[in-house]
């Protein structure tokens, strides 16, 4: 009897199973590729906002350290030109102001400070004649022993001096210059009077009698100021360490080796920069409480009026500490936050109102950074004042 085989069933896929699979798979591909994409972002973003944070950090120990010292190794009596600032820069007024990012201005602060200690006292000097006789041995007091500058650390010539009277006098003068010479057996300096504003009008001359016991400091003059649009009144970019870049929060500081002010990047992608002070402005030994409330604390911090203390240094020497704000801002808007972002985000994605510089209009999806620091300035505390009531 014959018997028939079974038929073999042949191995494959139908079509209706080839398109659901191949449905499956490109779901998974498209799910895989909006995860990685979506991280990227989130990577991309976070990046930015961590460069941000860095830069600003790094601003802010500069600024802070050379606030403290402002007036070092420089006699009680000048405390009232160891700082000056400037609220609302007039030179950042460019284009249309009001344009979003240009309808705010920031601030600058200026400081007087000697981070190398030489103090000299003066036997005579006769304002403009650029020669400063000393006190004999007074050279041989400190290290300074070469005649050259900075190829020798420890020399004079070129170094920054300020020429100050006896602060026993109670006179308000002073010349910057740049040493050319010193000779160690007459005990002179020679020096070339440099035209360079000094912090709160601070001005040369006055009567050669008032020299007797006057002092020679080295000295440091630095500018702290952001540069908003690029294009700062009076500076060239490429010229001086000067970039010309929007958001760029510089120190700027006399070199005696190109004659002029260096301007150091501190720090990229900053908005706003804005200080403010407190301090007892009526010498009555206690903290001024400014808004009458009886208390005494970060309220009580004013803008700058330097439309008042350019002729009247007191007010400047009653100065205690600066409140400094340094905003960021990231380069990029934020590809990870999709739609319209939400109100409760706004000082996040916006710009937030400083002391007296506006908010922004809108929350522009770029992240902000915000560091706030409340610095003592040391060296215009020299008495003992309490710090609060």
């Amino acid at each position: 009897m014959k018997m028939n085989k079974p038929k073999r069933k042949k191995n494959g896929f139908t079509l209706v199973e080839l398109l659901v699979g191949s449905v499956i798979m490109l779901t998974i591909i498209l799910m895989t590729l909006a995860l990685y994409s979506r991280s990227n972002r989130l990577s991309v973003d976070q990046q930015q906002l961590s460069d941000v944070q860095h830069e600003i950090r790094f601003a802010m120990y500069y600024i802070s350290r050379d606030i403290k010292n402002a007036g070092a190794g420089l006699p009680e009596q000048f405390t009232g030109y160891f700082l000056q600032g400037v609220n609302n820069d007039p030179a950042q007024v460019s284009g249309n102001p009001d344009q979003p990012g240009y309808r705010f201005q920031t601030d600058r602060v200026t400081i007087f400070g000697n981070t190398d200690p030489l103090r000299l006292f003066i036997q005579s000097y006769n304002p403009g004649t650029g020669i400063v006789q000393l006190e004999a041995t007074q050279l041989s007091l400190y290290p300074y022993n070469a005649n050259s500058y900075p190829t020798d650390t420890l020399g004079y010539v070129n170094r920054l001096i300020l020429i100050l009277p006896n602060p026993e006098l109670n006179t308000q003068n002073g010349e910057l210059g740049q040493i050319t010479n010193v000779d160690f057996a007459t005990s002179q300096i020679s020096f070339t009077s440099l035209n360079v504003p000094l912090p709160n009008n601070l001005q040369p001359g006055g009567d050669t009698s008032n020299y007797n016991n006057g002092t020679v400091n080295f000295v440091e003059l630095k500018t702290y100021w952001l540069d908003i649009n690029g294009s700062y009144t009076g500076l060239t970019a490429g010229q001086n360490g000067y970039l010309g870049v929007p958001g760029v929060l510089y120190l700027s500081r006399y070199n005696t080796q190109i004659g002029g002010f260096e301007h150091m990047a501190l720090a990229q992608g900053v908005e706003d920069f804005q200080v403010q002070y407190h301090g007892d402005l009526d010498h009555d030994q206690n903290l001024d409480d400014n808004n009458g409330d009886g208390l005494v604390n970060y309220i009580d911090y004013q803008n700058w009026d330097e439309n008042n203390w350019t002729d009247n240094p007191a007010l400047v020497s009653g100065i205690r500490s600066l409140r400094i704000w340094v905003l960021g801002k990231t380069e990029k808007a934020f590809t990870s936050v999709g739609g319209t972002t939400p109100s409760q985000m706004r000082y996040v994605f916006g710009k937030p109102l400083l002391a007296d510089s506006p908010a922004g209009y809108e929350a522009d999806k770029h992240r902000r950074f915000l560091l706030q620091s409340t610095v003592s300035v040391r060296n215009m505390s020299l008495g003992i004042y309490n710090i609060g009531r």
